[in-house]
């Protein structure tokens, strides 16, 4: 089944049945623009390559600029909006970049959630073992995948998560997104195979990170690292 959508069953720790399981779908590849540009050229099209491209670049500004403009934009492909995340302390309160953050809604478009409903799927056996992150929730804000409170309590849902805390290359990490030092969790209140629960770090600053788990495998001590899919923001 070449065109199909790969995926492998991991326990689900959410529910309350230890035998429940949830699908994790295993992407073959990771495909760029460029790689759906090749694509376009290979379906016969007048264009060459070079214009493609232009038209794509174009676009995607273009979409950009206008989801940043405040508007909703909705494409086969996904659905954009802007939304602002973050708490206001009462309705005479107002934006503020140290408390709250802009964001974009995503969703799926018509066209894409036609293609998904026609795919097929593919059982795989489980490649090997590493974290997987499937949740975070920011017990501050009340918040999913979203925000991040410094000193506040995290918690990760997920599966292969409980790592060895003496050793100084496993843990929890928050990685900014736009380059620097890594910021490790020091403070930890519960670690199992399928839930971390712990306290961010108090000198962690307003950014977007992506939330690590890396864990130690085999007797060479081997360090595996999975990451949430989401961006977080510390705010």
């Amino acid at each position: 089944m070449p065109n199909s959508i790969q995926f492998f069953l991991i326990p689900n720790y959410l529910t309350p049945d230890p035998n429940d399981q949830y699908a994790r779908a295993s992407a073959r590849n990771s495909m760029t623009v460029e790689d759906v540009v090749k694509r376009c050229v290979r379906r016969g099209t007048t264009l060459t390559e070079t214009d493609i491209a232009a038209v794509v670049k174009l676009f995607m500004e273009e979409s950009i600029a206008t989801v940043a403009e405040g508007n909703n934009l909705n494409t086969p492909l996904v659905n954009l909006k802007p939304s602002i995340t973050g708490i206001f302390t009462s309705k005479a309160d107002n934006f503020d970049p140290s408390r709250h953050t802009k964001r974009a809604s995503v969703s799926m478009g018509i066209g894409l959630a036609k293609a998904m409903q026609e795919a097929t799927a593919e059982k795989i056996q489980e490649p090997q073992a590493s974290p997987f992150l499937l949740q975070y929730t920011d017990t501050n804000s009340d918040t999913q995948n979203t925000t991040v409170t410094p000193s506040g309590i995290g918690t990760v849902i997920g599966a292969e998560l409980k790592f060895d805390p003496t050793n100084v290359e496993e843990g929890i990490f928050f990685v900014p997104t736009g380059g620097g030092a890594d910021v490790k969790v020091t403070v930890i209140a519960q670690r199992t195979e399928g839930k971390l629960t712990f306290q961010v770090p108090p000198a962690i600053v307003p950014g977007t990170y992506r939330l690590e788990v890396r864990r130690a495998y085999l007797a060479a001590k081997v360090i595996r690292t999975g990451e949430l899919s989401d961006i977080l923001t510390v705010v």
